[in-house]
């Protein structure tokens, strides 16, 4: 799932994981190959992890990845992708608009 596509809600049991990323240097260039690494390991291992998309705070040289799937498998998955990530945790949205709700409600 590339960043920006439909949004996935995960499974009760699997919940949404956060890879934090600190690296100093941290560009936009940077995380959007960072992101692509992470689709390419998607693709080539078939993971039922989704990948949710990024959150670049550049002033702090952070990236915050975010995924669906259960702990073990997204901190698989960011391993073999090569992100450097100092830590997955659980997290949890709060106050997100429901994109279901948008489908037919022109932009505004």
């Amino acid at each position: 799932m590339s960043i920006g596509s439909d949004f996935v809600t995960p499974l009760p049991d699997e919940g949404c994981h956060l890879a934090e990323c600190l690296v100093p240097g941290m560009t936009t260039v940077v995380a959007t190959s960072l992101g692509d690494q992470v689709r390419t390991e998607l693709a080539r291992s078939r993971s039922t992890v989704s990948f949710l998309g990024s959150l670049l705070i550049p002033e702090d040289e952070v990236l915050l990845c975010l995924f669906a799937g259960s702990l073990s498998e997204v901190r698989a998955l960011s391993e073999r992708a090569g992100l450097p990530f100092e830590r997955v945790v659980r997290c949890v949205g709060v106050g997100w608009p429901n994109p279901e709700e948008r489908k037919d409600k022109p932009d505004e």
